[in-house]
């Protein structure tokens, strides 16, 4: 079974600027922490993150954009949450 992460899409800055709100005052909306958001948006910057989000993460971030563009949360998560296979961890070596 192929694991899978959850990422954000590379649409997601503009879809939020989209609504008038700053990628700060969104993760305020959302409960999510801006350097959250940040490390999910530029995860080359973060090189000790493994990458992705939890399905909870993703779920407070969609259903802030929900509320914020008046659409089903259903829909916001299709919009903004990308599934992406896991990248295999490197093996110990000994």
């Amino acid at each position: 079974m192929t694991r899978t992460r959850l990422h954000l899409s590379e649409r997601f800055p503009d879809l939020v600027a989209r609504t008038g709100y700053s990628q700060r005052a969104f993760a305020r909306q959302s409960g999510v922490s801006f350097s959250t958001i940040m490390g999910l948006l530029h995860p080359e910057l973060h090189p000790g993150r493994r990458g992705g989000m939890q399905r909870r993460t993703a779920w407070r971030i969609a259903q802030a954009y929900a509320t914020i563009a008046r659409i089903e949360p259903e829909a916001a998560f299709r919009l903004l949450i990308v599934a992406r296979p896991a990248e295999p961890s490197p093996k110990p070596s000994l």
